[in-house]
């Protein structure tokens, strides 16, 4: 049995025609389907048919009116064939205006020889099997389309639940490590070996936050908050963060900055992270020994500001210019006694082209060679109306953070253990859960002023947690989790969240959210240290 879209449709005058359309068809293998009237065409038109064979009856105003309707649904890919027969064939002039709304069409003068009746339908069918081709190609474009979605879905739900099992082991380590190395308590060398701990750790989390920032960078969801802002104190911290880099592989630096301030639109977070990527790849591929100068000029003509990193290191070779920004990029050298000789994933720089970009500047890669050094140049236009301007007002000092009550809720027990070892250390009263059971039965047991939840839980998620417990202004929320994809964080400030925290948590980071909740809860209660 041939399937609907291999027929031919027969519109014609009469029965007899019909028969001798059929075994004329039939003769050569084509399949055919008469259609005695106008509306029974139109309805097998739309289940589907490879051609039309009909005569001028079909060009009356109330035939043509209903088939062209049907003609008008087809899809984007479809053009039905038409071969029709009619009275003094193209020529005839009364059926002019009705042809040329069918897009499709072979007329032939009626009556005809039977042979080239029979040629006008192989001809529409071949024509018709050209746009079955055409339609499995888009099917399969389309196909390949919903299983490339399907797989970037796939990817980003992998690169999410990566982060949280990565991150959520660190924060046990990263805490109490930073809180040891800190410690006047504790001796010299054993504060070295836990500045060494949170320093590699530090490191890991940065390593996933580039994943993270690669991911979405390429889907459009990085977002930046541009405000106009010196960034020379940004650079400067830059700078003091590698230091300790600097130190251990004896380079010497050298910073030439001959403006008081620069003042551009940027987002303070994201230009430092550009500054530190450039500054750690410096540091990188220097030999031990060597040097590397930073250099801040103006382009007065161009209101631009430039901050060049000039090394004395390794250099490049053209190709490797050519590539350093790409993702996983990391040169030809990097293959030399392994395949990883300096280390990292190569995305830090072509995150930083990307931020730099976002920020309206350009960063470029220059060098003379192999063991020649080389430069990168980050050049920002000022922002408008400052070609300098006065620094930003410093912040005032804190004080001592309210004494807060807290329900902690974690599952992962050595986070939750450190972070209620912290908070209890700063002075707040800690009640810790495992589980939303748990966080339930203490709730009930009497007020608190914050909830500091993971978003995983064994029985439930944090979300469930928030919206069983609610949040006011005399209570607190703030999401701790290993999630931190720009949707999971705008779907936590969606919820009721105050704070959304991406692991692993640093001390200094924990001390800012608690002088951010004392500070948005109401009253003054009673004062804690931090």
């Amino acid at each position: 049995m041939v399937g609907p879209e291999r027929r031919v449709l027969l519109f014609v005058a009469t029965r007899k025609d019909a028969d001798v359309s059929r075994r004329l068809l039939a003769s050569a293998g084509i399949s055919s389907h008469v259609c005695p009237t106008p509306a029974v065409l139109s309805a097998e038109i739309r289940a589907g048919a490879a051609a039309i064979l009909a005569t001028d009856e079909l060009l009356e105003p109330g035939n043509a009116a209903v088939v062209r309707e049907a003609l008008e649904d087809q899809a984007e890919w479809s053009d039905l064939p038409v071969v029709l027969l009619m009275p003094g064939g193209a020529g005839n002039g009364a059926a002019a205006g009705t042809l040329q709304r069918l897009t499709s069409v072979i007329v032939l003068e009626r009556p005809t020889a039977m042979r080239s009746v029979l040629s006008a339908v192989q001809a529409a069918l071949r024509a018709r099997w050209r746009q079955y081709e055409t339609r499995a190609h888009i099917e399969a474009i389309k196909a390949a389309e919903a299983k490339a979605v399907h797989a970037d879905r796939a990817k980003n739900d992998f690169i999410a639940a990566l982060s949280h099992e990565l991150r959520t082991p660190l924060t046990p380590v990263l805490l109490t490590a930073s809180e040891a190395a800190n410690d006047p308590a504790t001796t010299p060398h054993a504060r070295r070996a836990f500045r060494s701990i949170v320093k590699n750790i530090e490191l890991e989390a940065r390593l996933i936050d580039d994943l993270l920032d690669l991911n979405r960078i390429a889907h459009g969801k990085l977002k930046l908050e541009l405000r106009p802002a010196d960034v020379l104190p940004v650079l400067h911290d830059a700078i003091a963060t590698v230091r300790t880099e600097f130190a251990a592989k004896k380079l010497q630096i050298d910073v030439r900055v001959d403006l008081p301030e620069v003042v551009v639109a940027c987002d303070l977070t994201r230009m430092q992270q550009v500054f530190w990527n450039v500054l750690r790849n410096a540091a990188k591929f220097t030999s031990p020994g060597g040097t590397i100068a930073v250099q801040v000029s103006r382009r007065p003509k161009e209101g631009e500001v430039e901050i060049a990193v000039v090394d004395s290191g390794i250099g490049m070779e053209p190709p490797e210019i050519e590539s350093a920004f790409d993702a996983f990029a990391q040169g030809s050298h990097a293959t030399r006694d392994g395949p990883h000789r300096f280390g990292g994933l190569g995305l830090g720089l072509a995150i930083s082209r990307s931020l730099v970009e976002m920020h309206a500047g350009r960063i470029t890669a220059e060098s003379d060679g192999r063991g020649l050094g080389s430069t990168f140049r980050i050049v920002v236009p000022f922002a408008a109306g400052f070609l300098h301007s006065p620094p930003l007002a410093a912040k005032p000092g804190r004080g001592p953070v309210r004494r807060l009550r807290i329900l902690l809720v974690e599952d992962h027990d050595p986070s939750r253990e450190a972070l209620r070892s912290l908070l209890t250390l700063r002075g707040h009263g800690v009640q810790a859960a495992a589980s939303i059971a748990d966080a339930r039965a203490l709730a009930a047991s009497g007020p608190f002023d914050l909830l500091m939840t993971d978003i995983g839980l064994p029985d439930g998620s944090g979300y469930d947690l928030l919206q069983e417990l609610g949040s006011s202004e005399n209570r607190l929320a703030v999401a701790l989790t290993g999630y931190g994809m720009e949707e999971d964080v705008t779907r936590s400030k969606g919820a009721g969240f105050f704070s959304h925290v991406t692991k692993p948590l640093r001390v200094q980071e924990l001390d800012e959210l608690l002088h951010a909740v004392a500070a948005a809860l109401p009253g003054d209660g009673v004062r804690a240290t931090v």
